[in-house]
């Protein structure tokens, strides 16, 4: 009975760390509407393998891991920024439809991309923290049916939410017309773009701001 208590836990938590819009759930909508539902659906999912892995770490409490996550942030952002930018400029740079083929490089691609941006964001393993601590799982780790269910619900949950969102963009196709597409893809570039280069700066001036507002809380300790 424990463990199905974990695993409904881990699917609420999974799901609540996967909905607030970001870079991914910009890439997830315009992909559906530029080429269809599983090339949305497979974004979401790259997210929702990263999310999995952040849980892991929250779950069994890997300290090591989180140590290297954090010492190791400046790189984390730094790549995760300039992935955003790059996809930002490919976008603005692309025609606006694409070919809504199957292409199983292109799915794998789209899959990589976003399993790479989250995967660059170690605030995300703070979120599963305090998440976990919130809805009493934190103990998870204690037994490793309890934290392999609650890390099961955490996949479930997340890839509940890219089903939800990429199903509710593919509806919305229909009245889509080439115009809006093409607007649609530049306001997901610029919010793309603009995420890259908030999060660039944070890692090159960590001191500033912008480095302040978004900086890890063991960042913080140190200054």
């Amino acid at each position: 009975m424990e463990p199905l208590l974990f695993f409904f836990k881990g699917i609420a938590a999974g799901f609540v760390v996967a909905i607030p819009v970001g870079p991914v759930a910009m890439m997830c909508i315009r992909r559906t509407l530029s080429a269809n539902i599983l090339s949305g659906y497979v974004t979401g999912l790259g997210a929702a393998v990263a999310d999995t892995l952040y849980a892991i770490v929250a779950a069994y409490g890997i300290s090591f891991i989180a140590d290297i996550l954090f010492t190791n942030d400046f790189w984390f952002r730094l790549i995760g920024g300039i992935v955003l930018c790059v996809i930002a400029a490919r976008m603005l740079s692309a025609a606006p439809a694409e070919n809504s083929a199957q292409d199983t490089g292109k799915l794998f691609g789209d899959f990589v991309s976003a399993l790479v941006i989250t995967g660059t964001n170690p605030i995300t393993l703070i979120a599963f923290g305090v998440i976990f601590t919130s809805i009493g799982v934190a103990t998870a780790g204690d037994r490793y049916e309890w934290a392999e269910a609650l890390i099961a619900g955490v996949f479930v949950g997340s890839a509940a939410w890219w089903a939800m969102l990429s199903g509710l963009a593919a509806i919305c196709r229909r009245w889509i017309g080439e115009l809006s597409l093409i607007w649609i893809t530049r306001i997901s570039a610029f919010v793309i773009l603009a995420s890259g280069v908030l999060i660039l700066i944070a890692a090159i001036a960590p001191d500033s701001s912008i480095g302040s507002l978004i900086a890890l809380p063991e960042t913080e300790s140190k200054n």
